[in-house]
């Protein structure tokens, strides 16, 4: 691949987010470089062999607050999602971190967001369900700011902080928008505890260790996320801050090539890595890093391992294989988000976090020869060529979702 820009390349020109112990992205990034979970735990529970509650959990600063003059409520309810207006503000914080006035860019300027559906929604007025149901989210921040491109909310499970990625990263290159945020929020209503159960998806020890034999489960962890994008060569020209480009997005579905519903298969995970490389116009050999969906579930990392393993191949440079889970917990519809932004600021600063808590990978990595290893450690990545990434994210019921990520061209 030449380098060069080109119609399909996306750049990032502006990223905001919350995560565990994370107030901005920047503060995120820092975070992520510090090596460290940012896990709040309580009391150590004695290992058991039965259902028991673990206090464990990824949580944000202000869990439940936002600045609601800021993002454009001007009406006051105790009644509101506050995951909206967390969201917006996201968005927000992705303009203000490109150097953009939403006024000067509203009317060529779509919304693609998942918003995590916490409560049923009991139908009432009008504005009463826009404050309250997800569905309203993207179109209520689009009125709020006169964006007046296509404003669709999506959800995709696990995978929808990627998929609306893809979709915005489409939107660009078929002309429909000129400028495209993508978001995803999870804040569930908790008191920092989830019940583990033997054979269920979370750590019976607190602890989230993606890819390592040590693994017993995910942790559960709030986030939102959001990213603003332009088509490359339009950012280029208006000299735009960017901190990585988009090469390529895939999406696709394991249909029935898998054990079940809930379960997730390997075929559809080769595919949409191989469909992304070869958008992108690259080869398996040309990624340094892939930061994985990973989620700490013996199973479930098993089965990605085998399909990264199989569509990157033996031959190239290096390979890491991480995980922000590790460092966050599980966030639900804003992983994928969290996982991008990991991403793009890896490629943009030449540095790989570690995924925190491991220290063994398991067989189904390690099969793919020396080229693969995890990261008990973080370290500079420094390779011959540009530095190129993917990033993996899945959902139950089969969605898959990969993204080739490289710096900035010369």
């Amino acid at each position: 691949m030449s380098g060069k820009p080109g119609s399909d390349a996306i750049a990032i020109v502006g990223m905001g987010c919350r995560y565990a112990g994370a107030g901005s992205a920047s503060q995120f990034w820092d975070n992520l470089r510090s090596g460290r979970d940012r896990f709040t735990r309580g009391a150590p529970v004695p290992p058991g062999d039965g259902p028991r509650d673990i206090a464990a959990w990824g949580f944000i600063p202000d869990r439940d607050l936002y600045d609601a003059g800021l993002v454009g409520y001007t009406r006051e309810t105790a009644e509101r999602d506050p995951q909206h207006g967390m969201l917006f503000e996201a968005m927000w914080a992705a303009a203000e971190d490109a150097g953009l006035r939403l006024s000067d860019i509203g009317r060529s300027t779509a919304v693609y967001a998942g918003v995590s559906r916490t409560k049923h929604v009991v139908r009432g007025t009008f504005e009463e369900t826009a404050d309250l149901d997800a569905t309203f989210a993207g179109p209520h921040f689009s009125y709020f700011h006169d964006l007046q491109a296509e404003s669709i909310m999506i959800d995709a499970s696990c995978a929808t902080g990627l998929v609306v990625v893809h979709l915005a990263c489409q939107s660009l290159r078929l002309g429909a928008s000129d400028y495209a945020f993508a978001g995803g929020v999870a804040v569930m209503e908790t008191d920092g505890t989830y019940e583990y159960t033997p054979n269920g998806i979370y750590s019976s020890e607190g602890v989230c260790r993606p890819f390592d034999r040590a693994s017993t489960g995910t942790v559960p962890g709030d986030g939102v996320g959001a990213v603003l994008l332009r088509r490359l060569e339009d950012a280029l020209a208006d000299g735009d801050p960017i901190h990585a480009v988009i090469r390529s997005t895939v999406v696709d579905n394991d249909g029935r090539q898998k054990a079940g519903f809930t379960i997730p298969g390997v075929p559809g995970k080769i595919r949409v890595v191989e469909r992304a490389l070869a958008e992108a116009g690259v080869t398996g050999a040309d990624l340094g890093y892939v930061e994985a969906h990973g989620v700490g579930i013996p199973m479930n990392d098993q089965i990605e391992a085998t399909a990264l393993t199989e569509a990157l191949g033996s031959a190239g440079q290096p390979l890491a294989v991480g995980s922000v889970k590790a460092s966050i917990g599980h966030t639900d519809t804003a992983a994928g988000l969290a996982a991008l932004i990991k991403t793009a600021y890896a490629v943009e600063h030449g540095y790989l976090p570690a995924t925190p808590n491991t220290a063994d990978p398991i067989e189904e990595l390690t099969a793919g020869g020396d080229r693969f290893s995890i990261l008990p450690e973080g370290r500079d990545w420094t390779p011959p060529g540009p530095r190129r990434a993917g990033v993996m994210s899945a959902g139950i019921g089969g969605t898959n979702a990969f993204a080739i990520v490289e710096q900035v061209p010369c």
